[in-house]
């Protein structure tokens, strides 16, 4: 085995499995209302129904388990009377889909019996782990003196800085588009205002109006009912520390050489995500320049329409 991990693609992670996660129609309970999930996975051709807290138990599991793997944080709860606003639970449906998507495709915890429990059973029953990934592996090597402990600590420091750097790019990049997001929702919402002023006005005008004054106003609601594109998050995970333990000295070298390795592991699976977004930012700038073309074009056979 070479010093770095092997190399991971993402349409290796991509062809584990493809979760979905879909809110089920009717809320339950009778003042705080809470929503249930149908929560589907291609890999075991299963689906099931679960709830936010089931997410919490499994990513608590999860935590506890493998302390030495980025578990991305879960989106938050927000719990409020009535159940929450329809946007918010769109996005936190599509968040926790996200957040079970990466799971289900890591290359170690897509093999965890606990996330096979939640994925395929209808009655979750999962448990605290009493031990954490190293010592559920039995994880020893047979030969230490294949790479050395040095070896691995300087390719896990080289690994650090550009993946640093990846993270701050990949966040800088989704509050700019969490903006621009912002900004085509109120130019629609701006869109739909006008079309129904000038229907309004074409109404107004009566039989006689002008059908070309129509049809601006038919263009500009149709406009306005476009779908904007949104942005996929990823890499929002937040690597936990290993608790220290007393051990013995054997046993502690082999638990850092472990960690070492799986903070490697863990950059590979980073990387290939990475790679993903940068190749996607192409399509998503070209389908934002044709929304901000089609708006501009809008303007100009309006003013043009108007001035007839």
């Amino acid at each position: 085995m070479s010093v770095v991990t092997e190399e991971v693609t993402f349409a290796e992670l991509e062809a584990t499995d493809v979760i979905s996660v879909e809110l089920v129609p009717e809320r339950k309970g009778l003042i705080l209302k809470h929503c249930e999930y149908y929560v589907s996975s291609r890999r075991h051709g299963t689906t099931v129904s679960r709830r936010y807290n089931d997410f919490v138990q499994l990513y608590d599991i999860l935590y506890a388990k493998y302390p030495y793997r980025a578990i991305c944080r879960l989106p938050p709860k927000r719990v409020v009377v009535g159940g929450g606003s329809s946007n918010f639970l769109l996005r936190r449906r599509a968040a926790l889909q996200r957040w079970l998507t990466l799971v289900a495709r890591h290359p170690v915890l897509a093999h965890d019996a606990d996330l096979r429990v939640f994925l395929c059973e209808s009655t979750l029953r999962l448990e605290k782990p009493k031990h954490d990934e190293f010592i559920l592996a039995g994880t020893q090597e047979d030969n230490l003196s294949e790479v050395t402990t040095q070896e691995l600590q300087a390719a896990f420091e080289s690994e650090q800085e550009p993946l640093q750097l990846a993270q701050l790019a990949l966040a800088r990049l989704t509050q700019i588009f969490e903006k621009v997001q912002e900004r085509c929702e109120a130019e629609r919402s701006d869109m739909r205002e006008l079309g129904a002023a000038m229907s309004g006005l074409g109404a107004a005008a009566g039989s006689g109006a002008d059908p070309q004054l129509a049809a601006a106003a038919q263009y500009v609601s149709a406009a306005g009912a476009r779908d904007c594109v949104c942005v996929s998050r990823g890499l929002h995970g937040e690597r936990a520390a290993a608790a220290a333990a007393p051990a013995a000295p054997r046993a502690l070298h082999l638990r850092h050489r472990y960690a070492l390795r799986a903070a490697l592991q863990e950059g590979r699976v980073a990387r290939a995500y990475v790679c993903a977004a940068r190749g996607s930012l192409g399509g998503l700038a070209g389908r934002r320049a044709a929304a901000h073309a089609a708006r501009a074009q809008l303007w100009t056979d309006l003013a043009r329409t108007l001035a007839l």
